[in-house]
């Protein structure tokens, strides 16, 4: 592993989602994956694209958004720890959301086969990911319901 990957390698125990992770645990997972740098204004996904990959952010700010009439609405800005496009991945399922690199990012980027991999030889950190998937999904449709809820209470 290069000094770079180590540098990076040494961030993934820090994130709320890998917590616990051992140095060696978090080399393992980015054994099957390839670090990426990102320039501010790079487009990663557009909505409707195949499932090609889940990232995982290791630092920077990804805004994660839908274009509607022409525009872009954000529906999050993502931070480090985030990881996006698994569902997607995991689902065989066309995005959901475009995302766009805010500031210089880096991502730990799995391709579908290495990220099946990785959850089925480690059941501990499948089961953190679908918690935390699961709990995207729940708080995005709460938001949801909420803002429709809104939107018909203004139009009474």
């Amino acid at each position: 592993m290069n000094e770079l990957n180590e540098e990076y390698a040494a961030i993934i125990p820090t994130l709320p989602l890998f917590k616990g992770v051992t140095l060696a645990g978090a080399q393992m997972l980015m054994e099957p994956g390839e670090v990426k740098e990102l320039a501010p204004g790079e487009t990663l996904f557009k909505e409707g694209d195949p499932p090609d990959s889940v990232l995982l952010l290791l630092s920077g700010r990804l805004m994660v958004f839908v274009t509607r009439d022409g525009k872009d609405l954000s529906l999050t800005t993502s931070e480090p720890g985030a990881l996006l496009g698994e569902v997607g991945v995991l689902c065989g399922m066309p995005r959901a959301a475009s995302v766009r690199v805010i500031e210089r990012s880096v991502v730990l980027r799995w391709g579908p086969e290495a990220f099946r991999k990785l959850m089925l030889r480690n059941a501990s950190l499948s089961e953190r990911i679908f918690a935390n998937s699961l709990r995207t999904v729940i708080e995005k449709e709460k938001s949801l319901i909420q803002s429709l809820t809104e939107g018909a209470a203004n139009t009474r």
